[in-house]
């Protein structure tokens, strides 16, 4: 049985199955493969165990001893953030290399005592890093702080020796050269150091002159404490402000007033302006008033405001008739009148001074304010400049102390900060920014890391399995041979109808030769039944059917023979008709030789059916009739293309139940497609053990490509030993015994048959 799922025209059988069956029975057909040739795989599995295990009883065996390292950046900052875990990575894979370099390695080597070289003591010196190289891994987890480090070796003590050292090289390695490096810095930052202190203390000096200079107050560092000095200024500016308003006040009412006398106005009119320029008192004189008088006029004011709001509240309620309404309208009203008549009183009777003394007396009142007006406004410019002088000399001076007093502030703070920077490089003096410390101690393994009894078995059966299965798999290619039903149903896409064992060689005269005849009640005849129950069975109708082989010598005409016999034996009224008209088998097996036959009545003018009934030959089985191939003549195909032979079975039908046609091989000739046309079906007999597999595509295919339906294929000339190896011997499998005759004489004698 072979693999393969290409048939003779080319085409996949992936185009009659869907992909997931088609890989479903590529498995199947496996799985039957390797079932049959089960030797091969069993003793290539054999072999490779015994391989296997002769590879683990040799080996060397090496023990393993591997160590934890806790890697610890103590140079990062505190805060970390997820963008920091590409660095981290890195930094690890960094000093996993670091311990495998050859730097770190000759040191573990120095290390290392005698007893412990025991994996490089018999190679020369320059050869010993690399082969420590070769047997020491170093792995980390993604995401961790873990190195994880191995060492093979021929020695547990020795495998734990070296990781150890591995490990005190590697933490030297980095101390020292961290130590390198900091030292360089400790330097430079000293430097820094000392220079910063000279100039803070030059600047602090500088601050201390500077104030000393000025007279500095040390006030609280708030927005709203100003300079005494500044101040000062400050107050005689705004005070000299205020004189100079006076003055322009005082200037504008007496321009007023002296318009107003100039006009011959009332005075009176102006005593308000007045009274802003000279005061409330001489307002009052002016006018004859005293503070008595002010404060009636006030007190009766605040009650005429008061008897309003009330009247104000009670309106909305009562009504104009209402008591209280017209009490509190009287009262306004009294009032009122009181204060018109007393201010018409006080204007008209000005007791202090008459109206041409009162011009005079506003307007001398007036030069004399202003007059005071202007000598204080020199006094306090006078008093303001020199205020100013002193402020600005103060505001400069002030201005670079504070100068001074921030960069001595910044000066400090970045002396501060260098002394912290001094202080941590002098802590990592003793430790190195990277801190390693072992999680798990490297120990010796009694237990070898190398071979592996479990590694070795699996990794013999796998070998093995596979090796098999591939060994299978190529004879299998080798081998063009069906087998088994299943496998010869699934690719020529029909069904396998029956299976025929290798028949014995029978005797006799005419039937008696056909095993069916001879002896029907035998186990070789049942298969013969199992083919006609097999064919009545199907689905398609099958009263007429071609019965052909793909290549000469399969048995065909025995197969056409026995079931032919096999359904006369039903009662059925049966017809075989020999149309290898160039090998004529069947003609030959029922010594049939020198009758007319389907050549006479394919080649003859006239009535079909009268000469085919004149050429039916009768058998010793009532119901079953023969009608031979007669004379041999060159054109066969020709003769069953003529309507003759569509005529010879529409006359078979109308008179039998059955007729079997027996038909050239496919191969050999196109015969058997040309008489398929006109038939129900064709049977197709197969020997496994003498046809290749493509052949029998190709038979099949003939059928298929032109239109012919192929009932079944019928397994032929099965032997034991074949049934056993491909699963063609369960059942009712049987053959045949009758070899049909390479050679047929061409005598023309006519020899009845014996009914």
């Amino acid at each position: 049985m072979s693999l393969d799922t290409v048939n003779d025209r080319g085409e996949p059988w992936g185009n009659e199955l869907d992909a997931g069956g088609h890989a479903l029975e590529a498995v199947v057909r496996l799985t039957r493969v390797v079932q049959y040739r089960r030797n091969t795989v069993l003793w290539t599995l054999a072999g490779c165990l015994a391989i296997g295990a002769v590879y683990y009883v040799t080996a060397k065996r090496y023990y393993r001893s591997t160590a934890k390292l806790l890697v610890v950046d103590q140079s990062a900052g505190e805060l970390t953030t997820m963008n920091d875990q590409a660095g981290a990575d890195n930094l690890m894979a960094t000093h996993r290399e670091l311990v495998k370099s050859s730097e770190v390695v000759t040191r573990a080597i120095e290390r290392l005592a005698p007893e412990h070289r025991i994996d490089f003591v018999d190679q020369k010196p320059n050869r010993w890093v690399e082969t420590i190289g070769d047997s020491l891994t170093a792995s980390t987890v993604r995401k961790t702080n873990f190195i994880n480090v191995g060492y093979d070796s021929l020695d547990p003590e020795a495998a734990a020796a070296v990781v150890r050292a591995v490990i005190e090289a590697y933490v030297d390695f980095v101390g020292e050269t961290h130590r390198g490096t900091a030292a360089e810095v400790l330097d430079v930052l000293t430097i820094e150091r000392d220079q910063l202190e000279q100039s803070l203390a030059a600047k602090q000096l500088e601050l201390q002159q500077s104030r000393e200079r000025v007279g500095h107050l040390s006030l609280p560092d708030r927005d709203d404490v100003v300079d005494p000095i500044i101040s000062r200024a400050i107050q005689y500016n705004d005070a000299l402000l205020e004189a100079q308003r006076r003055r322009l006040d005082l200037q504008s009412s007496l321009t007023t007033i002296q318009m107003a006398i100039d006009r011959g106005d009332d005075l009176s009119q102006h005593l308000g302006l007045v009274e802003q320029s000279i005061g409330e008192a001489a307002m009052l004189a002016a006018m004859g008033m005293g503070p008595n008088d002010m404060e009636v006029l006030a007190k009766q004011q605040a009650k005429l405001i008061d008897l309003r709001d009330e009247l104000g509240r009670l309106e909305p309620f009562y009504g104009p008739s209402h008591p209280q309404v017209a009490t509190l309208k009287s009262q306004i009203d009294s009032t009122q009148q009181f204060l018109a008549s007393y201010r018409s009183d006080a204007s008209g009777r000005p007791t202090g001074l008459t109206a041409a003394e009162l011009g005079p007396f506003l307007v001398g009142m007036l030069n004399q304010a202003m007059s005071q007006s202007v000598e204080r406004e020199r006094q306090l410019e006078e008093a303001f400049q020199v205020a100013r002088a002193d402020a600005a000399r103060q505001s400069g001076d002030l201005v670079k102390v504070d100068m001074l007093d921030r960069e001595v502030e910044r000066l400090e703070k970045l002396h501060d900060l260098l002394f912290e920077k001094i202080a941590t490089v002098d802590i990592h003096q003793v430790q190195a920014p990277i801190r390693a410390t072992i999680v798990e101690e490297p120990l010796p393994s009694d237990l070898p890391a190398s071979p592996q009894l479990r590694l070795v078995l699996v990794a013999s059966l796998m070998a093995g399995l596979c090796l098999g299965v591939g060994l299978v798999y190529v004879q299998d290619l080798l081998d063009d041979r069906f087998g088994s039903p299943e496998e010869m149903a699934m690719q020529l896409g029909c069904r396998v109808l029956a299976v025929i064992r290798e028949l014995p060689l029978r005797t006799g005269v005419g039937l008696e030769k056909v095993q069916m005849f001879s002896q029907p009640q035998a186990t070789e005849s049942e298969s013969f039944r199992t083919l006609r129950t097999a064919i009545t069975l199907g689905a398609e109708v099958s009263e007429r059917l071609v019965i052909t082989s793909s290549e000469p010598g399969d048995g065909k005409t025995t197969v056409s023979a026995n079931l032919a016999v096999s359904y006369a034996q039903t009662g059925r009224r049966t017809l075989v008709i020999d149309c290898d008209m160039r090998k004529p088998g069947l003609t030959s097996l029922l010594e049939l030789k020198g009758y007319e036959g389907v050549t006479d009545i394919l080649s003859a003018e006239g009535n079909v059916g009268l000469i085919a009934q004149r050429c039916v030959v009768r058998t010793a089985l009532e119901s079953l009739d023969v009608i031979p191939a007669g004379p041999r003549r060159p054109d066969p195909a020709e003769l069953l293309l003529s309507p003759n032979f569509a005529e010879l079975l529409a006359w078979a039908d109308s008179k039998y139940d059955q007729v079997l046609i027996d038909c050239p091989p496919i191969l050999a000739v196109s015969d058997a497609q040309i008489a398929a046309r006109l038939v129900d079906g064709v049977v197709l007999v197969v020997s496994p053990e003498k046809n290749h597999r493509r052949l029998v595509n190709r038979a099949c295919g003939h059928f298929t490509s032109g239109g012919a339906p192929l009932v079944g294929v019928v397994v032929n000339r099965v032997s034991d030993q074949i049934g056993k190896g491909y699963g063609y011997g369960y059942g009712y499998g049987y053959g045949y015994g009758h070899e049909e005759e390479e050679h047929v004489s061409h005598a023309d004698e006519n020899r009845p048959m014996a009914a």
